[in-house]
């Protein structure tokens, strides 16, 4: 077909309006599940061997549309697969899907954003000159929205690369706290004061990432000026 042609910006910018519709229907189709812990199970293992594989794709289509909380996803693949498998499962299906939004992204909005971004001045410079170390710390930052982080990402001037490796090292200990987070929510009738006590570390901790952000970023903004 004349309008599919190999490396047209315009064929993957059609391939990838179709991978989001798409995506978008599976994500409504499995939201009444999602909600469910026994029902997301039961969904999950009742493919057998590729169950791995359904997970995975599950969380990959969260990362594009969060429609629910990671950890409490999370915290469902402790309970299918274990602390250390969930944990795996958790971490691979996330990267794929951030990886996954930041391509969507570099190829139908890149064009479009850099020129808005070249307008921010020395705001637009920052961004793009720290873009490492702001993907890192936002990982560690609960109330940011990771898909927001994954699209942003893509919209810059930032290298997958350097996106990946950021989002590995923040997402290690995130997803950690998340399971435990999530399994503990589900499990919260058996033992309410270990979640509570998830609930206090993670402020504690990413509290300060928060923090660590904030003040990393005005202190550059200082520098520029």
């Amino acid at each position: 077909m004349p309008f599919l042609k190999e490396g047209d910006p315009l064929t993957k910018k059609y391939f990838s309006l179709i991978t989001l519709v798409i995506s978008l229907t599976f994500v409504i189709l499995l939201y009444p599940k999602l909600q469910n812990p026994t029902a997301f199970q039961t969904f999950v293992t009742q493919w057998g061997l590729i169950s791995i594989f359904v997970d995975i794709l599950a969380l990959m289509l969260l990362a594009l549309f969060p429609v629910v909380p990671f950890a409490l996803i999370a915290g469902v693949n402790t309970l299918i697969f274990g602390w250390f498998g969930g944990f795996l499962l958790s971490l691979s299906g996330s990267l794929l899907g951030a990886s996954l939004a930041f391509f969507l992204a570099r190829v139908l909005g890149q064009e479009w954003a850099q020129p808005k971004i070249g307008k921010l001045g020395k705001w637009g410079n920052l961004i793009e000159g720290n873009s490492f170390s702001i993907i890192l710390i936002s990982r560690l930052i609960p109330i940011l929205p990771a898909a927001a982080v994954n699209y942003a990402a893509g919209l810059s001037l930032m290298t997958f690369p350097m996106f990946l490796l950021a989002s590995l090292i923040g997402k290690v200990p995130m997803i950690v706290w998340e399971s435990w987070v999530g399994h503990d929510f589900w499990k919260i009738a058996q033992n309410p004061s270990r979640f509570l006590l998830a609930l206090l570390i993670g402020a504690l901790l990413f509290g300060s990432a928060s923090f660590y952000f904030y003040y990393s970023l005005n202190r550059s903004k200082d520098s520029s000026t």
